[in-house]
């Protein structure tokens, strides 16, 4: 990618860049700071951000050189708020730093700079909020219980701090669709075909690849629908897209879940798993990544299961297997896993993005209690845990040339990885997770979101101001959730976090997050009554 170029009107003039004097007795170090200033910054701009942080710590010479320059404390500052560059543009490198440092002083701070209502009418029956865009398909009138598929379409593209946005409205997108999935970074949007348009030719299963823009079959699939054989009725299914891959988990009438996952545009089927073809007791699928995906089992004491595809036409790795707490008794583990969506490529018209490897997610871990001799009751509680930790595994893997899945314990990874919380409340609506944020209930009728990006620098910290309306408060001592019987002993999480509240988020049935914002709902039921307005907080 190539860099945007400078601003020089912003930046510091190499002629005016402080003379370079050696500070330091490493003869190596003493070899790299005798360069001429300019020299030092070309060499420093191809590396990446986190290491030009480390370099500023050597010696203070390099440390005013990198101060000097606007450019290398663009790339400190992503690397440290996850982020990555965006296209070139007409903004300077100089205005993408001052909007960076802006949004992260709001995020930190927890004050959105506007509140917008956005009015979403009628009943909704699969919705998405991707890269800035809430869709939603639905009717305006009662929903016929009778079909399983909606024909109307509409897509927002919700306002930002500087920009009110815009809707699409569609009354008829030409097919009856259960679900769908989107990526406005690509125009591309993924219909899954209700069985309501396939009375006559119900063994196979559709999915509509087309353009949210014009609702017609996208420029770079090499075929309009992907198509797998399904032998009985469809019962519920979900979808999503990571890049150039689009996967499907769903169950049929009296058979085990089937995953399937298509190159949606060279029309390939990567993965095809069901029966005999996928552990038993499988609960959720979610992508790692455009070449990876991890499945929750339930025997056990449950686990995550990690796996890659698509190295090899059809050939599916089995890379780790990622134990969670061992239990004291017999139980069924039911995990239902949720992550933010992916986006291929920067938004339109946005100078940085979130880097798609820096991703939290967050399972649902519902115990299930087997024996019939004791009391059922059915503890629950949240998980939390970072991406890095399936792809460390993943990276592994492939740099031993393993042939046999890693059997991690939750000791190995567990206790230091992740953050384990009591079940309060449970998610209404989904898209709760974004990047490092997550949106989390509370049995008050309020709603807090937890930041796992906790910077361990003091650049650019933002003190809390006194008339501020939110609670910030870092979380860096560990969780204990004691035995209560159903674990051997107390259990101990150390992931840091920052929580943030403010009482306008009181009174919600479930708020969304994106880059960008919160959104607000207040239907308490999606599929049975009137959105109304979404209630948008842009940061």
């Amino acid at each position: 990618m190539i860099a945007p170029k400078l601003d020089t009107r912003q930046t510091t003039p190499v002629a005016s860049l402080p003379a370079v004097k050696a500070d330091v007795k490493d003869p190596e170090t003493l070899t790299l700071i005798l360069l001429p200033s300019e020299l030092l910054i070309e060499i420093l701009r191809h590396v990446d951000g986190r290491s030009i942080l480390q370099c500023s710590s050597v010696c203070r010479t390099l440390n005013r050189v990198i101060d000097s320059s606007a450019e290398l404390q663009y790339h400190i500052e992503l690397a440290l708020d996850c982020m990555l560059d965006g296209p070139p543009s007409t903004v300077t490198i100089s205005e993408r730093l001052e909007q960076l440092r802006t949004l992260r002083r709001a995020w930190t701070l927890f004050e959105w700079k506007k509140e917008v209502r956005v009015p979403m009418p009628g009943f909704c029956h699969a919705y998405e909020l991707v890269g800035g865009v809430f869709a939603k398909t639905f009717s305006s009138g009662s929903i016929d219980h009778n079909q399983s598929g909606s024909r109307r379409f509409i897509s927002c593209w919700l306002p930002s701090s500087s920009a009110p946005g815009h809707t699409l409205v569609r009354n008829d997108i030409g097919i009856s669709t259960r679900d769908f999935a989107i990526d406005p970074s690509q125009d591309l949007i993924a219909f899954v075909q209700s069985d309501d348009d396939l009375v006559n030719n119900s063994n196979y299963t559709a999915v509509h690849i087309r353009t949210i823009s014009s609702n017609v079959k996208h420029p770079e699939a090499s075929s309009p629908i992907l198509r797998t054989l399904t032998p009985s009725i469809m019962t519920s299914a979900f979808i999503q897209i990571v890049d150039d891959v689009i996967g499907m988990m769903f169950w049929m009438e009296l058979d085990n879940p089937r995953i399937t996952i298509w190159n949606w545009k060279t029309g390939q089927i990567l993965v095809d798993r069901d029966g005999d073809d996928l552990p038993t007791r499988i609960s959720d699928f979610s992508f790692i990544s455009n070449r990876a995906y991890m499945i929750t089992r339930g025997i056990d004491g449950g686990s995550i299961q990690v796996f890659t595809f698509g190295e090899n036409q059809h050939e599916t790795n089995h890379v780790a297997s990622l134990s969670l707490p061992v239990l004291k008794s017999r139980h069924f583990v039911h995990c239902a896993i949720h992550t933010g969506p992916f986006v291929a490529r920067c938004p339109p018209n946005t100078p940085f993005w979130t880097n798609q490897e820096e991703r939290m997610y967050v399972l649902s871990v519902d115990y299930i209690q087997m024996d019939p001799h004791i009391p059922r009751a059915r503890p629950k509680f949240f998980l939390f845990f970072k991406n890095s930790t399936p792809l460390r595994y993943i990276r592994k893997y492939r740099e031993q040339r393993e042939t046999t899945p890693f059997e991690v314990p939750w000791e190995e990874w567990g206790p230091h990885e992740s953050r384990m919380l009591h079940h309060q409340v449970p998610y209404q609506w989904l898209r709760y997770v974004h990047g490092h944020r997550v949106v989390f209930p509370l049995q008050s009728s309020n709603t807090q979101v937890m930041d796992f990006n906790v910077r361990k620098t003091k650049r650019h910290v933002f003190p809390p101001q006194p008339d501020s309306k939110a609670s910030v408060e870092v979380i860096d001592y560990p969780t204990i959730i004691w035995s209560d019987g159903l674990f051997p002993g107390s259990i101990e999480t150390n992931l840091p976090y920052r929580v943030c509240r403010r009482d306008e988020l009181e009174g919600f049935s479930g708020v969304m997050i994106d880059e960008q914002r919160l959104v607000g709902l207040k239907s308490p039921s999606f599929a049975d009554g009137d959105m109304k307005d979404l209630h948008v907080f842009a940061f």
